[in-house]
């Protein structure tokens, strides 16, 4: 009698599923009367995104069986699929209910709040998944890392995945998830680091040198630094300055960069300010940015307009940034290319840069200031340089640095003259 009823069922439903299409063009689809039969057509109209469709049959399925676990677990499932995220819930809900032991269900419900980007409760579900089911709790653990980690919690993630890697050593996502947040944390700590410019006429060797803390938050990273030059030269060629660089996270495929400093030394600028906006384009893997930076040097005020563009292919990276700089004395232009080859993540890589025009090196512009007849920046600059980063541990990193420039003068415009340029930073992760 069931199965006659249920062969009736399908029977009105094939004919009204089909019953508002052009019938020349539609294809004909016979659902089966078999229970098992017509749950692998739900399942396959499922998997190839027809999920209403695939609804409809489980429905009719649940008419003859309306206890069937199965059944209305897939229903929640295609609700998952489809975006439906409260719908699953209520479904979820009854099912836990029913059989608070199994599974599948607490499997789904993480799946449901990751998707519906609910990530508290993700993470709660995940911390319930992994006490409840001791012995098989690796999926849970994962998912609790990608959740903390999408959701900017980057610090947390870090010791999740750690745990997580205690008790599933093995686990290739973990340890990718491990490398990705080691190198996003790279900010977090301590740091320090200085360059020495040897000139090959005139002045004796610069130095300069930072000291800076960082943090990732949950609304970016922020860094505090503290630089120091000294022209080598007198008392008063030397100088400190403060500033701070913040990353605020804006959305999952953009952020922003604001930097603000000041200096009581003649070397820096008085005050600095900077901003600027970074975006992936569209779907692609090309990223761009827009911004500025403002120097107030005691004779002259420098603003400096740029933007990049920049491109992923696997794990290289090369981008292009021009600044356009206005001052006392006119407009100016200058070029940056960038290439980067990552090894294990973003924070270990071998760098490669190029750039010509108007000092586009804003350190070596910094500590000039004063150097110039009547505070004029314009000095015709070609440079390129090799920097290699390295992830020593999950707590330090070293990066080295070579610059070879051909500048001109500080004094005599036309005369030029080559700086090599050597630096090491050394970090440390609190």
């Amino acid at each position: 009698m069931k199965k006659t009823l249920l062969l009736a069922c399908l029977m009105l439903f094939t004919t009204g599923l089909f019953a508002q299409e052009d019938t020349s063009s539609a294809p004909v689809v016979m659902i089966s009367a078999d229970p098992d039969s017509a749950f692998a057509q739900a399942r396959d109209l499922a998997f190839k995104g027809d999920y209403q469709t695939s609804r409809k049959v489980l429905d009719l399925l649940l008419l003859d069986d309306p206890g069937n676990y199965q059944y209305r677990l897939f229903k929640a499932r295609t609700f998952v699929w489809d975006g439906r995220y409260q719908n699953a819930r209520n479904l979820i809900r009854n099912l836990i209910v029913e059989d608070t032991n199994a599974y599948a269900i607490y499997e789904l419900r993480v799946q449901n709040e990751r998707f519906a980007k609910q990530h508290a409760l993700c993470i709660l579900y995940c911390d319930d998944g992994i006490k409840r089911f001791p012995k098989n709790n690796e999926f849970f653990y994962v998912s609790k890392v990608q959740s903390l980690t999408t959701s900017n919690d980057l610090r947390d993630a870090f010791d999740a995945v750690e745990e997580a890697l205690e008790k599933y050593p093995d686990n290739n996502e973990l340890k990718q998830l491990k490398t990705y947040l080691l190198n996003q944390l790279i900010v977090d700590g301590l740091a320090i680091g200085g360059t020495i410019d040897y000139f090959t006429k005139t002045y004796n060797p610069w130095y300069f040198g930072f000291i800076q803390y960082g943090r990732q938050t949950k609304i970016g990273a922020i860094i505090g630094r503290l630089n120091y030059g000294d022209r080598n030269q007198s008392f008063t060629s030397f100088g400190i300055q403060g500033e701070v660089d913040i990353y605020p996270r804006i959305s999952r495929n953009s952020y922003g960069y604001i930097n603000i400093g000041y200096s009581p030394s003649q070397i820096f600028p008085s005050f600095r300010f900077g901003m600027e906006y970074y975006s992936k384009i569209g779907k692609s893997d090309f990223e761009g940015s827009l911004g500025f930076r403002y120097l107030d040097f005691l004779l002259n005020q420098v603003v400096m307009y740029t933007g990049s563009i920049g491109y992923y292919w696997g794990s290289e990276y090369a981008a292009f940034r021009p600044f356009i700089i206005a001052d006392q004395n006119g407009i100016g232009t200058t070029y940056n290319f960038l290439y980067r080859k990552f090894f294990s993540g973003k924070g270990d890589f071998l760098q490669l840069t190029a750039g010509y025009g108007l000092v586009p090196d804003q350190r070596l512009l910094s500590v000039a200031n004063g150097l110039t007849a009547e505070g004029n920046v314009r000095l015709d600059n070609q440079y390129f340089g090799i920097s290699y980063q390295k992830l020593a541990n999950p707590k330090l990193y070293t990066r080295f640095d070579l610059i070879l420039t051909r500048q001109e003068s500080f004094s005599v415009q036309g005369d030029y003259m080559g700086i090599i340029t050597l630096g090491l930073t050394l970090g440390y992760r609190i």
